[in-house]
């Protein structure tokens, strides 16, 4: 009976989202646009090559070799073996959502247990540099200082997390290399695994693209629907679709201090079309959300009280 209502109530609601889709078909069409322009000129450029490179990085043994010459620092201070170095740093050069991806990956193949990959989700969320430098600090908020101390309290407050995560109980380095070792590789060449890369890469972005298109049209329909105030539709747009919520906020004539702040809240949040995004990705292993949740609710918090205190150092 239940699960029958439950259908019942996803038609009615589907249905309502039709009928909205041909009422405000022009807003619509303009949200979708608007998406594409967002996976083509931020996500696409700043994520595939990376996707691309880190899938060969990964068939090619660099996990391997990252977690021994530099691993050291995962079982130190996050308690989690050396291999899980990969996640950390593919993670900070790319950022999300391939802390996921890889998350889901290194746990398919036996080399993080549920549990290890569970965590590190909590402590690797972490936007793409150039998308901060780049797009908010020179396209946006033309403030340079201002946009390496947001990358600098998102990532910190990151690190503090991982920290807080640690568990007592860690398992020994020696079990999760027999562990690891489990699941051999199969030899390619060079060719089929760049083919193979590049499509597993390009079947992330189209995934990513459908996402953040059917948030944004979501949020449209929403603001079309229910009149707003320019704060509360910020808002909105801004837990619903990052990238959106920071452009409007680079809109605002607001003291730079505000602005920074409410944009460092949004990355660090990530808003839904990500955590969308990262339960795709995690769903395939069974991992749970509720961690990388609890995650980003803890980094806002992180994030804004290193940005109190070092705005007046930082920005004069």
């Amino acid at each position: 009976m239940k699960k029958i209502n439950r259908s019942f109530l996803v038609i009615c609601l589907l249905s309502m989202v039709t009928i909205l889709l041909i009422t405000y078909s022009k807003e619509v069409i303009e949200s979708v646009s608007f998406s594409i322009s967002i996976w083509k000129e931020n996500l696409f450029p700043s994520l595939f090559p990376f996707f691309v490179v880190s899938n060969l990085l990964i068939e090619y043994g660099f996990i391997e070799l990252l977690g021994k010459y530099f691993g050291s620092i995962m079982p130190t201070l996050f308690g989690l073996p050396k291999n899980a170095s990969f996640i950390l740093f593919i993670s900070m050069i790319s950022g999300f959502p391939s802390s996921a991806k890889y998350t889901s990956r290194l746990v398919h193949e036996g080399i993080l247990s549920k549990e290890e990959g569970e965590q590190i989700l909590t402590f690797t969320h972490f936007a793409n540099p150039l998308f901060i430098l780049g797009f908010i600090g020179t396209s946006l908020l033309h403030n340079k200082k201002l946009a390496f101390l947001i990358l600098f309290c998102h990532i910190f407050s990151n690190l503090i997390i991982g920290f807080l995560s640690k568990k007592k109980d860690t398992v020994k380095e020696k079990e999760k290399i027999k562990k690891g070792g489990q699941k051999e590789k199969k030899k390619t060449s060079f060719g089929s695994s760049f083919s193979k890369s590049i499509m597993d890469s390009l079947n992330t972005m189209f995934l990513l693209l459908g996402v953040v298109t059917c948030f944004l049209v979501l949020t449209t329909l929403l603001q079309s629907l229910i009149p707003m105030r320019t704060n509360t539709r910020i808002l909105l747009s801004g837990l619903f679709e990052m990238t959106q919520g920071i452009k409007l906020v680079g809109t605002l004539s607001i003291p730079m201090f505000f602005k920074g702040w409410a944009i460092l809240s949004f990355i660090s949040f990530g808003g839904f079309s990500i955590h969308m995004q990262v339960l795709s990705f995690i769903s395939e292993e069974n991992l749970k959300y509720f961690p990388y949740l609890w995650g980003r609710i803890l980094q806002v918090i992180l994030a804004s009280i290193l940005y109190l205190l070092l705005f007046p150092l930082v920005i004069a």
